[in-house]
């Protein structure tokens, strides 16, 4: 079997998936929203209001990035940022009630891109192909994946 397309095959992956979420995310009402800010809805989420840098680092992105993901996010009105009552030099970013709304949304999609991905795969077979993607990515990156 030839394997040196293994960066093309991932990209296409990705590309699909991607395509799916915006579908999907457009049917319920949710247009503005892209595939990369997903891990920034689902961390806050699971951990609630976060400094900027803590955010970043959370979901392996570099501050600037998230900080302009985070404005798109403002802007739709998925989370707002705050002062720390504790440093007035670190902005906390929170889920917006209209974010928490939306929660079922994300979760039915999510559902729906991880039954996609799966389809007939054995459990055996995506533990397989899930560990060596992170050995993968420890490979190209210098990294344990989190």
């Amino acid at each position: 079997m030839k394997t040196d397309h293994i960066v093309a095959l991932i990209s296409r992956i990705r590309e699909q998936a991607n395509n799916l979420l915006v579908t999907e995310l457009a049917k319920r009402g949710h247009a503005g929203l892209a595939p990369s800010h997903g891990a920034i809805l689902h961390t806050l989420a699971e951990r609630g209001p976060m400094p900027m840098s803590a955010l970043a680092e959370a979901i392996g992105k570099q501050k600037n990035t998230v900080t302009t993901l985070v404005g798109k996010l403002e802007q739709a009105g998925y989370v707002f940022k705050t002062p720390s009552r504790e440093d007035s030099r670190v902005t906390l970013v929170s889920l917006s009630p209209k974010a928490v709304a939306a929660g079922p949304d994300f979760a039915a999609i999510s559902q729906i891109l991880l039954s996609a991905v799966w389809a007939d795969m054995p459990q055996a077979e995506r533990e397989t192909l899930v560990l060596g993607l992170e050995k993968i990515l420890r490979n190209i990156s210098g990294k344990s994946p989190d």
